[in-house]
């Protein structure tokens, strides 16, 4: 298990959603745009990397500084939640309905037209917003840190933008700006359609066949990759999967499969053995109505390279980075953990999967985790807990929990099963 755990499959389809709204009353939607606040080629933005996803500093009109993750899926700025000590004015607002990705309900959120959106050395007007009146992803207990919202296609389509994982830090250039292509790395094709971005890439599966797929480029997914099976009768599951829970979506959970694919290429680059998710099609059947993609690439590949995403010129770069080689891990304890209070240490454990390690030994949903290999999980801090748990097949964890009053002492046998 890598060091984002279970969470990262809990992000896998929160952000790559195509969203559908439907008004109460007919919306005027307005041109919006992003600009420097100066007369400057760049401008730097240091991130958070949190669980494989970007999450930056926004602010909406008159806010304090918000967390927002940085989303290629996503076109309409999302506030997902504000806390007791937030403050945001918004313009123009209306009712309206919206659905999305996964099998259950439609929700209701605030539209807005007219805003701003200032983040250091840029500024956005006329920006559109939704909120939610529903917090359905729990960003903030999932990741263990307050987060407010998600944003993404009004950067990408105004700027050339940056992302370099191992500094966390972005760069915005001018549109205007043609980045040369350094000597290591390699440029592909983008394809934008309804403002998501999409490449060309190739699986090769557990038959020894390589397959074309169309695949969109989605930083908001923190999984390697997905794959919808309807999508090409010639995708197949690989001979040894799991029954996982991937995610929520804004219409509910997703459930599907996780195996391992024999490799992933995009271009001079091919990387084995990577566990890919296969969702159900009734939670995807949107996205198979709206697009004609295979599926999408997440952050678990994209973090392996520094990458520039340029929307103005139809092109995306990729020049690798140290963790290029590192191998593909996928959740071998069969649990996942959450913070019910972000920002604190205090952790639970939710989501037992059927037939996991976690599920042989016991753990129940609402287990508080006390200890973990002797440390104590109070004194740690969401990735030390995690980095704790990531360890290879056969390894032993030593639990400590407790169940309403009792303490429950547990070894856990780290178990691959894909």
């Amino acid at each position: 298990m890598t060091k984002t755990g279970f969470l990262k499959l809990l992000c896998l389809f929160l952000f790559s959603l195509p969203v559908v709204v439907q008004a109460q009353e007919q919306l005027s939607f307005e041109k919006d745009t992003l600009f420097f606040t100066s007369n400057r080629k760049k401008v730097h933005l240091p991130f958070k990397l949190v669980h494989n996803l970007i999450v930056i500093p926004v602010r909406v009109n008159d806010s304090n500084p918000l967390n927002f993750i940085l989303d290629t899926g996503v076109k309409t700025p999302l506030i997902t939640r504000l806390y007791y000590s937030d403050s945001l004015s918004l313009v123009e607002t209306n009712k309206v309905t919206i659905r999305g990705l996964g099998k259950g309900h439609t929700i209701e959120a605030l539209y807005s037209v007219g805003n701003k959106i200032l983040m250091p050395g840029v500024k956005g007007e006329q920006q559109e917003v939704l909120v939610l009146l529903e917090d359905v992803f729990n960003l903030s207990v999932r990741m263990g840190m307050p987060l407010h919202g998600i944003i993404g296609y009004d950067i990408f389509k105004n700027f050339v933008v940056k992302i370099n994982y191992s500094k966390e830090l972005i760069t915005l250039y001018r549109p205007d700006i043609y980045l040369k292509k350094k000597r290591k790395a390699e440029e592909y094709p983008l394809h934008i359609e309804d403002s998501k971005p999409y490449i060309f890439a190739k699986i090769r599966q557990h038959t020894g066949d390589t397959l074309d797929v169309k695949l969109v480029i989605d930083t908001g997914a923190s999984n390697s990759l997905s794959l919808y099976l309807p999508s090409d009768n010639r995708l197949s599951l690989p001979p040894k999967v799991v029954e996982a829970y991937l995610g929520r979506g804004l219409g509910g959970d997703i459930h599907g499969k996780i195996g391992r694919l024999q490799a992933f290429q995009l271009g001079k680059y091919e990387l084995e053995s990577i566990p890919a998710s296969y969702p159900n099609e009734e939670a995807i059947q949107l996205a198979l109505n709206v697009s004609d993609r295979n599926g999408n690439i997440g952050s678990d590949i994209l973090r392996r390279f520094t990458v520039v995403l340029d929307y103005p010129h139809q092109r995306m770069l990729l020049q690798p980075n140290r963790k290029l080689r590192e191998p593909f891990h996928y959740n071998m304890t069969g649990f996942e953990i959450s913070t019910p209070f972000p920002g604190t240490n205090y952790y639970v454990v939710t989501n037992v999967v059927e037939g996991s390690p976690a599920k042989m030994v016991g753990l129940q949903p609402g287990d508080e985790l006390l200890f973990i290999n002797g440390q104590d999980c109070s004194e740690l801090k969401l990735p030390q807990l995690l980095n704790l748990m990531d360890r290879d097949a056969g390894k032993k964890l030593r639990l400590r929990l407790k169940r309403e009053t009792e303490i429950l002492d547990v070894d856990l046998v780290l178990e691959s099963r894909i």
